[in-house]
């Protein structure tokens, strides 16, 4: 007797699904396509099988999101190896697009690529798959790739007329690009650059509001220029041995957030350059600072240290780690804090100590500390609530050291700890 209830439920079940599907497919074309771009493309082209209506919908949804991802299951990977998921995705991408309607435009073309052996014929691939998606003329256009030589980003001519937002990683991007940014997109608003190989030296654009330039390589030796008088947001990641020429940073009283990088801390990328770009970021309410030196923000180092007046939250990240006394370089904290008189909250992570351990004679040496009563100069803050401390570990007494010389320089705001995990 038992069966039967169970029968009756997957019977149930079935005519539920059944119902759900009859009921998606009264909707009109336009809502079921906003529900379809949610979806990788590998579950559009499956969902036609559900309804007859549906066959060819995929064929003109205004999304399509091709992610090397969904073709990467264990069974495929043990039984075919990579070459036959390559043929998978080659076959499905290849015909994706080759079967789309020509006459609708994309809102967005997403394609990922990553983590492939590197093969000629899997760039042309690429190429292909870039040149095809480019011509749907999409709003949103996101690459992100993997393959040496980097794969030269295809020319876009009128398609570009109506792109908002461009991502591209690990591409090779000349001087045509330069002129693209800057002529090319009359409505680009924001642009992601991550890993790319750039041959072009200027980033000039009225109309971008968002700009990230990631650990991208400077091909032509030159000083970088970026001047984009609307973009409210930048995030730049130096990389070492890339921009030993500088960035020259133009018309940047629109930007509200920065976020600079230097990853190279400061070796290939001079204190002089380090301090210019803090010149160009004195209108910014947000400041992010990665690498920088204890020189680079001493302002006495420098006779036209610029007045952060905007400036609400000061963030440094693994700063000040250059050789010198702690006390010098609170003493360059407190200077270059002093010039930010509406700084509410300042953030320290990882920062005046490196993480790895000293040497047997700097430890013999550290074994008992002295904590100073008095500092010679301490900075008054009325508006600096809070100083939160981010640290991995507390190497002989340097946690303790670094709070104390906080609370005496900064008197005004609480201090936070916040310990990380380290993985």
């Amino acid at each position: 007797m038992a069966p039967k209830p169970r029968a009756k439920r997957m019977r149930s079940g079935g005519h539920a699904v059944a119902f759900a599907v009859e009921r998606l497919g009264d909707l009109p074309d336009a809502l079921l396509h906003v529900i379809l771009s949610f979806l990788p493309a590998v579950q559009v082209v499956r969902m036609s099988v559900l309804s007859r209506r549906w066959r060819d919908l995929w064929r003109s949804t205004p999304c399509i999101n091709i992610d090397d991802h969904d073709f990467w299951t264990f069974t495929w990977l043990n039984r075919h190896g990579l070459a036959e998921i390559w043929r998978k995705l080659e076959d499905f991408t290849t015909n994706l697009l080759l079967f789309r309607i020509n006459d609708t435009s994309l809102d967005k073309f997403r394609i990922s690529a990553c983590h492939w052996p590197d093969d000629e014929l899997r760039r042309r691939d690429i190429d292909r798959w870039v040149r095809r998606g480019i011509r749907y003329r999409p709003q949103v256009l996101e690459i992100i790739i993997s393959a040496s030589p980097a794969v030269p980003f295809p020319r876009m001519g009128a398609s570009s007329c109506r792109l908002k937002r461009l991502q591209i990683h690990y591409m090779y991007l000349d001087n045509q690009f330069g002129r693209l940014l800057f002529s090319g997109c009359p409505v680009l608003e924001d642009l992601d650059l991550s890993m790319c190989s750039n041959n072009f030296r200027e980033f000039k654009s009225r109309t971008l509001r968002k700009l990230a330039i990631d650990r991208c390589v400077n091909l032509t030796g030159d000083p970088v220029v970026i001047a984009a008088p609307r973009a409210a947001y930048l995030r730049l990641s130096i990389p070492p041995d890339c921009y030993s020429s500088g960035v020259s940073m133009r018309e940047t009283a629109s930007l509200v957030k920065a976020s600079v990088d230097v990853l190279c801390r400061g070796e290939t990328f001079s204190l002089i350059h380090q301090r210019r770009i803090l010149g160009s970021l004195c209108n910014v309410k947000n400041l992010e600072l990665w690498g920088f030196q204890r020189r680079a923000m001493l302002v006495e180092e420098s006779a036209e240290f610029p007045i952060f007046a905007n400036l609400q939250t000061l963030l440094l990240d693994r700063c000040f780690l250059d050789k010198c006394n702690l006390s010098d370089k609170l003493e360059a904290l407190g200077s270059f804090v002093q010039n930010a008189p509406c700084l509410e909250k300042l953030t320290l992570k990882c920062c005046m100590f490196e993480a790895e351990m000293e040497t047997e004679e700097e430890q013999a040496a550290r074994e008992t500390i002295t904590l100073q009563r008095q500092d010679q100069n301490n900075y008054r803050f009325p508006k600096l609530k809070f100083v939160e401390v981010m640290y991995e570990e507390d190497h002989d007494h340097q946690l303790v050291e670094l709070v104390w010389g906080i609370g005496r320089k900064l008197p005004d705001a609480s201090i936070i700890l916040r310990k990380l995990n380290v993985d």
